[in-house]
């Protein structure tokens, strides 16, 4: 093996809270330096209903716990998301996030995105490679440390979706999230299309929404007709933390059977020097990465979404 680049925590067992923790654990002289007196935790709301697909409680006590065993706890953790729900805070409230709020003696702010006022403008591209705008908000792109709290599942336009597009498409404007798919409905999303613009609108806000730190929960792996499906992979018992998201992403994604310099989000993130994806430079720390691949049954359109190549993405990409 080359001389790493990047390093990942990884763990293996049952307990999604000591998985968590444990995964951080294993990075915690890169993790520490990241850290702020103001750290954002970031899950994945993807529904108000459904666990499966949505950032467990223990998982995020994992992390809490974690950041309050290191030399400097922060002094206040804001949980920030964008939820996929029709009542505002229905997410916190159906999945018990208001205990996590009375059960920590470090000041925690639950955040509804959804609700923010202020906003930052960046241009992206559709479809047609015309250019378009959507909408970041202030909150995430102000807070000097944020962590994405992902859950490892597949997803029906970039074969999974990992800690980096956790971080991205929970924290934009919900109005404008379907125009990073490339299309200004959803009725009129197709692929191979799709898959080719959003890979490159997510490296394009990468640059500003990127992590500073990456965990990925797989404690429940989310298999098939991802990202809201409910199709569990049994005993999967899976975590990953690094301070490299595209790392913790490559990893992940290869212990869910998938290889991620194929992968367009990696492929481009690796090939722009924004992070790690290429496993041969990643050191592994814990439990062997060979030991827990699981090959997770793919969505049923994955063989479109593999044609993420986009021949003019040269001029889209950042420089």
């Amino acid at each position: 093996m080359n001389k790493a680049a990047a390093r990942v925590g990884l763990v293996h067992g049952q307990d999604r809270r000591a998985n968590v923790y444990q995964a951080l654990d294993l990075v915690r002289e890169e993790v520490i330096p990241r850290l702020r007196p103001q750290v954002m935790l970031k899950p994945n709301f993807l529904s108000s209903t459904n666990q499966l697909a949505s950032s467990h409680p223990d998982a995020l006590r994992g992390a809490i716990d974690f950041l309050l065993s290191t030399p400097e706890p922060p002094q206040e953790i804001l949980i920030a998301e964008g939820g996929n729900e029709k009542i505002p805070g229905e997410a916190f409230r159906n999945f018990g996030y208001h205990a996590l709020v009375d059960e920590y003696d470090v000041p925690i702010r639950l955040v509804d995105l959804n609700q923010e006022t202020e906003w930052v403008e960046t241009p992206i591209i559709l479809a047609d490679h015309s250019e378009t705008t959507v909408r970041m908000p202030k909150t995430v792109l102000d807070c000097p440390c944020t962590i994405s709290m992902a859950v490892a599942k597949t997803h029906d336009v970039c074969v999974v979706t990992l800690a980096l597009k956790n971080m991205i498409m929970g924290t934009i404007c919900k109005a404008d999230r379907v125009k990073m798919h490339g299309f200004p409905s959803h009725p009129e999303r197709r692929l191979p299309d799709e898959a080719r613009i959003l890979n490159i609108n997510l490296i394009r806000l990468a640059r500003f929404l990127s992590p500073d730190i990456a965990v990925i929960d797989g404690t429940d792996g989310l298999q098939g007709n991802g990202p809201g499906g409910e199709d569990a992979v049994p005993g999967f018992g899976v975590a990953v933390a690094s301070v490299d998201v595209f790392a913790a992403d490559a990893v992940m994604a290869r212990a869910m059977g998938f290889e991620p310099l194929e992968l367009g989000l990696l492929h481009y993130g690796h090939q722009l020097g924004m992070g790690v994806a290429d496993l041969a430079q990643i050191e592994v720390r814990g439990t062997r990465l060979e030991e827990v691949i699981t090959p997770f049954k793919p969505h049923e359109k994955t063989p479109l979404q593999m044609q993420w190549h986009e021949p003019a993405a040269a001029r889209f990409l950042p420089a």
